[in-house]
């Protein structure tokens, strides 16, 4: 009977409205409860979801201040000559001033062949044989030394091996060094050579080596070179060192020298103070759109009419999660003290407060002056709280982490989400069973009063024929 309408023409009901409004009246208690509780579970998760963004944020500044990064003040390195030394200091340096001295500049090692060709596509070696012995037909080299050492064969097949056949075999072997074609001449009159150079710096990987050149390939006996060597720079109170590189991390802790030109300069560390005030801003900021989000997700909204009462709730206003996580950052906040210092030993001393909605006010001239006084402290401080609250296992972590807080709450939400959406699909399918079984027992209904009208009809006549 599904499809069918009836209109009640023999009982005079309208028993499509009647069904209409069982049926309407069993969702409303049996599948829109369901339904609502499902939307406001999804809405709850989008905003958890959210929250652990925002706390990824937060993380990400803090971690700026942890000892991993180097500390909590910002450091800068500065030169008397960037054109010779330029230094970049991480918040693990110390303030310090040094003389130096670069001796010597790191290269690598360039091989250039003396014999040019007239295109990419000329013999390697004219008139070669590919009888002769494999030996004669192929050169070696290595790159590097040691540990380091990289052994690259090149065997010419025969004379119609080229140039470009010898690039491109060596770049397919080597890891350390690149073959190209250099064109020497003019784009009317060109002149190829064969040119090797190696991918590092230094004498221990930067060094190449012609060790074998067979006996068929006169063509490259002859060469010109650049060789590899080591940087060589002289700090003060520390000594001549050489390395292979002209960036150097290992001389001044926590300096970076990049050498650029032979000569000398001092070099300075001391406090960065506005990179330092850039990253409390930030963390400062981070923190507050975290508070901000939070207070705007949890509240609940009143609405009243002559007749009855509303509460609206925000996605987060049910649930906890996020009032644990607020309360436990703030006691770390609150918690992050310095030792040692007569200035600076809480947040406060260093410009930040705590508003009365919760979030944080930052006067960036008091941790400037902070700075000023006890860098150390302000710098002890911020340590203190990133570590606390950044690294892993910390505040954040435990929330943000693999099955930590936040995702266990999502998890628990969507299971109830899959429970609520079978019961709501089982409640469908059983309200629709009986809207069917309400209409088969209404066109039933329909057939009886049509018959019992129709009996009613031929006795009202017979009856008048007796008279």
């Amino acid at each position: 009977m599904a499809g069918v309408t009836f209109s009640g023409l023999a009982s005079g009901l309208d028993t499509q409205a009647l069904i209409d409004a069982t049926t309407a009246a069993s969702r409303a208690t049996r599948v829109q409860p369901d339904q609502k509780r499902v939307t406001d579970l999804e809405a709850t998760n989008s905003a958890i979801e959210e929250v652990s963004k925002k706390l990824e944020t937060l993380r990400s500044n803090l971690r700026a201040f942890t000892t991993l990064a180097g500390g909590g003040v910002s450091k800068t390195g500065f030169s008397s000559k960037e054109s010779v030394v330029s230094a970049i200091a991480t918040s693990a340096a110390s303030n310090s001033s040094y003389s130096v001295t670069v001796n010597n500049l790191a290269s690598n090692h360039t091989y250039s062949f003396d014999q040019t060709y007239a295109s990419p596509e000329t013999a390697l070696q004219a008139g070669l044989n590919g009888g002769d012995p494999a030996g004669d037909r192929t050169v070696t080299f290595t790159i590097g030394t040691g540990a380091e050492m990289e052994t690259v064969s090149v065997e010419a097949t025969d004379g119609n091996f080229t140039i470009q056949n010898f690039v491109d075999a060596f770049n397919g072997q080597s890891t350390k060094a690149r073959a190209s074609l250099v064109n020497t001449g003019t784009t009317g009159s060109p002149a190829y050579k064969v040119v090797i150079s190696s991918l590092y710096e230094g004498t221990e990987k930067g060094t190449i080596a012609r060790t074998a050149l067979g006996a068929s390939l006169g063509a490259l006996s002859s060469y010109s070179e650049s060789a590899a060597a080591d940087a060589s720079v002289t700090v003060s109170g520390i000594g001549t060192i050489t390395r292979s590189t002209n960036s150097i991390a290992d001389i001044i802790p926590g300096v970076t020298l990049n050498l650029s030109a032979l000569g000398s300069a001092t070099v300075k560390v001391s406090e960065d103070v506005s990179s330092t005030t850039t990253k409390v801003q930030d963390m400062v900021d981070s923190f507050n759109e975290l508070v901000s989000f939070l207070a705007e997700n949890n509240k609940i909204t009143r609405d009243e009419t002559a007749k009855e009462v509303t509460n609206t709730f925000g996605p987060l206003a049910t649930t906890r999660i996020d009032d644990n996580l607020l309360l436990n950052l703030r006691n770390a906040f609150a918690s992050a003290t310095a030792t040692g210092g007569t200035a600076v030993a809480i947040l406060a001393d260093m410009g930040i407060t705590t508003e009365r909605d919760g979030t944080l006010k930052f006067d960036s001239t008091k941790l400037q002056e902070a700075i000023s006084k006890e860098p150390s402290s302000v710098g002890a401080l911020l340590n203190s709280l990133a570590d606390t609250t950044a690294t892993t296992g910390g505040t954040i972590d435990q929330y943000t982490r693999f099955n930590g807080l936040l995702g266990v709450t999502i998890d628990a939400n969507k299971t109830t989400i899959t429970d609520l959406n079978q019961r709501i699909a089982d409640a469908e399918k059983q309200i629709a069973q009986q809207a069917e079984n309400m209409k088969a027992r209404y066109a039933r209904l329909e057939s009886l009063m049509s018959k019992l009208q129709s009996q009613q009809s031929s006795l009202t006549s017979a009856l008048a024929g007796l008279k």
